[in-house]
């Protein structure tokens, strides 16, 4: 008893020191911003997403190929978020963080359960917590799909593994173990299946399952079972072995008690066994494929041959940046280049790692199945099927890294033997590399804190970066410095004339700058390289806005909304083209449309309130004005528009001279009266209101201010005014 105690007590204690530390690490992120590289179309504007829990929002979520992804449960976590936290980035990056320590926890009880050997576990989970690798999965809001399908990649093993020690139970034991059994199995198949609807990537989960059943399971016939394999929970907890003292969790087992290797499940009766789990991984690769089909590379494009060189040398430098993590990017481009001789180091590499865990399978059998992990489980995202421009990605790294990591932990273990000082040495040398990882993860999440310093970084330890250039352009457009963005852009395009994302970057850029020529050809030229890009029509329907085009602008908004017609931004820019248009009704509903998908679009209510006014809807219009004045309530357009209404309105019943008087007051206020159109609204108040003599005043003051600055049709307006105030007569529209 006092055993098991014991065994519990310091099992609870590197629990809690892998989730309390890895809080701690990632504390800053919680002060980090969004960032501009998928936060904004998975999040930020997407509106499934940003209004929170809805059915609406989750029977959305189950459409394959919106951002190339099909990963429902995920969307549905985002929006659990907005609905907790709003938009605000600590809490989405908090959840993140939970997720991650969550899944860290597991894996050392897994470990631990299936080898006893606690150290090893230990030191292997805060590998994999801790290691630098992993802040891009973390740090990352848009990479919830990463942290969230590790904890059900996690909570699947954990019940395959229950599953596996059901399926040698004691003699008398075996009816009740058999429902056990069933149980543990239905479990491992839901968690499974919930850890592909957070992200397809873990299709090859049930290959990792067979090669734990040959060790450490030990399931299969021509392997022994590992001698720490807890398939018997009657067995002596003080038992000790080769690999170290067992945990009440997992516990030594004799010949005797496992049976001859004969009774083990054979090699194909283990490989049915995993049938519905391969069933599961096939629907998953089809969704993906649907939803990817459109940024999948062509072979013309990107040959096999470059494909198998660069995923070879993808898979050295995950190996290399897990043994020594430097230079590590949020971007990493694919440089195609010809055969060299240098490329053969990669392969050599792979060549004697895999023949020699293959020599060593039977005295270490970790080495085999680790490399294996590692090797299968990179398999989705090597890039052999080519998605967009990307060689590599430090969030590949986040499961197969497992792999790499167990290999580690127990190859030093093994070859550690004949050590003096062993345990002080091996403890020295986990605490070092723990400590390592400690310092260069909290210097690589640093550069997380905003999409500035995130490429910059990127830029700086890579070479012709010019993905990361894009980004950091679109950050200093963000924030207002053009020149700067549109330099980077240049740049960027002169690396690689064919990249979409930076002409249209470069389009929104010169857009911002008035350029109107310049941004149309810029975006143009984005959408001929990528004609289903979204974005490239909504801005240049904006742009022809802007030109007065209006019939070009309803085209682009269109061709928005027939891929997303929800979305409230192109509604309300389809809703401005048709009301330059004239066509007033056809305008109002696109607007009453996109203030219902997004009720806080103020810019989409205020063309509203402009349209309901050309058409004398003017109850409707001082509705949305009033509205629009809870939200804002010192905006001066809102103000003089309102007090416009209250003045002139040819009905009696809707005007209101006092109150025009207020609202226009308070307009040229804030405008420090030096602005004519308010004044002149203040004029009419004034007249509306019986004040004669003010309304005079201030229309006079309206006419010389207008042609002090050069608007002959206001001055041309307030003499009309005028006119009408020294006949003491009020102004009302027709």
């Amino acid at each position: 008893m006092v055993q098991f105690a014991k065994e519990n007590c310091r099992k609870f204690i590197a629990c809690l020191a892998l989730v309390l530390g890895t809080r701690l690490l990632y504390a800053p992120a919680l002060n980090f911003d969004f960032v501009n590289y998928d936060d904004p179309e998975y999040l930020v504007q997407n509106v499934h997403i940003n209004r929170g829990l809805s059915p609406a929002g989750f029977a959305w979520s189950f459409n394959a190929g919106y951002a190339g992804n099909w990963h429902p449960l995920t969307w549905m976590s985002h929006m659990l978020d907005c609905q907790l936290y709003g938009l605000s980035p600590g809490g989405h990056h908090a959840t993140n963080v939970l997720l991650h320590a969550f899944s860290a926890m597991l894996l050392f009880l897994i470990l631990d359960r299936m080898t006893g050997a606690f150290w090893r576990a230990a030191v292997a989970a805060a590998l994999f917590a801790w290691h630098p690798l992993r802040v891009e999965s973390v740090a990352w809001v848009s990479e919830r799909k990463d942290v969230l399908s590790a904890v059900f990649w996690m909570l699947a093993m954990w019940a395959y593994i229950r599953y596996a020690e059901a399926c040698s139970p004691p003699k008398t034991r075996q009816e009740m173990q058999g429902a056990k059994r069933k149980r543990f199995y239905v479990l491992a198949l839901i968690f499974f299946m919930l850890g592909l609807m957070s992200k397809p990537m873990l299709v090859t989960f049930p290959f990792v399952l067979l090669l734990l059943d040959w060790w450490p399971l030990g399931r299969m016939r021509r392997g022994p079972p590992h001698p720490n394999l807890n398939l018997n929970p009657n067995l002596n907890r003080n038992a000790k072995n080769l690999h170290g003292p067992a945990s009440s969790l997992a516990r030594p087992l004799t010949d005797r008690e496992s049976g001859p290797a004969a009774s083990r499940p054979s090699v194909l009766r283990l490989w049915m066994e995993k049938i519905p789990f391969f069933l599961l991984s096939l629907g998953a690769c089809i969704l993906t494929l649907v939803a990817q089909r459109g940024a999948i590379q062509s072979l013309t494009l990107v040959p096999l041959s470059l494909r198998l060189t660069d995923a070879i040398e993808a898979y050295f430098k995950y190996v290399e940046k897990t043994i020594w993590p430097s230079k590590l990017a949020v971007l990493y481009v694919l440089h195609y280049h010809p055969w060299r001789w240098n490329d053969i180091w990669p392969w050599l590499f792979m060549g004697v790692v895999s023949a020699t865990a293959f020599r060593l399978r039977k005295s270490r059998p970790y080495l085999l199945v680790g490399w294996l992990w590692y090797l299968g489980a990179l398999v989705p995202v090597i890039n052999l099927v080519q998605i967009g421009s990307q060689a590599m990605a430090d969030r590949y790294s986040y499961i197969p890294s497992i792999g790499l990591f167990l290999m580690i932990c127990w190859a030093v273990y093994d070859l550690s033997g004949a050590w003096p000082f062993r345990r002080v040495l091996l403890g020295v040398l986990g605490t070092a590399a723990i400590a390592a990882c400690l310092a260069v993860t909290r210097i690589q999440l640093s550069y997380w804190k905003n999409s500035g310093a995130l490429f910059a970084h990127a830029i700086e330890v890579t070479s012709d970066n010019f993905l990361a250039m894009g980004r950091e352009a679109a950050y200093l457009r963000d924030n207002q410095q053009y020149e700067k963005a549109r330099l980077q852009c240049e740049e960027a395009l002169r690396i690689y004339p064919g990249y979409a994302d930076g002409h249209f970057i470069l389009g929104t850029v010169l857009w911002s700058q008035g350029n109107l020529e310049a941004a149309t050809e810029e975006l143009e030229t984005a959408l001929r390289l990528e004609p289903a890009r979204s974005d490239a029509h909504y801005a240049l329907g904006c742009v022809g806005l802007a030109r007065k085009m209006p019939e070009q602008a309803r085209q682009h908004f269109a061709a928005v909304l027939a891929q997303a017609p929800a979305n409230p931004e192109a509604r309300a820019g389809l809703g401005n083209a048709l009301a330059m248009q004239g066509r007033l009704e056809e305008a109002a509903a696109q607007f009453v449309e996109a203030l219902r998908l997004a009720p806080q679009n103020l810019d989409a209510r205020y063309q509203l309130a402009l349209v309901l006014a050309k058409q004398r809807k003017s109850q409707e219009a001082i509705s949305q004005y009033e509205i629009l004045l809870r939200y804002q309530p010192e905006a001066p357009n809102f103000l003089n528009n309102l007090a416009w209404i209250l003045a002139t309105d040819p009905r009696a019943a809707l005007r209101d001279g006092n109150k025009a008087v207020a609202l226009a007051a308070a307009a040229c206020s804030l405008t420090h009266q030096e602005e004519a159109v308010p004044l002149e609204t203040l004029s009419a108040a004034y007249a509306e209101a019986g004040r004669f003599d003010d309304a005079e005043a201030a229309a006079q003051k309206a006419h010389d201010l207008a042609l002090a600055q050069g608007k002959p049709e206001i001055a041309a307006k307030t003499a009309e005014l005028l006119e009408l105030y020294r006949a003491r007569e009020r102004y009302h529209e027709e």
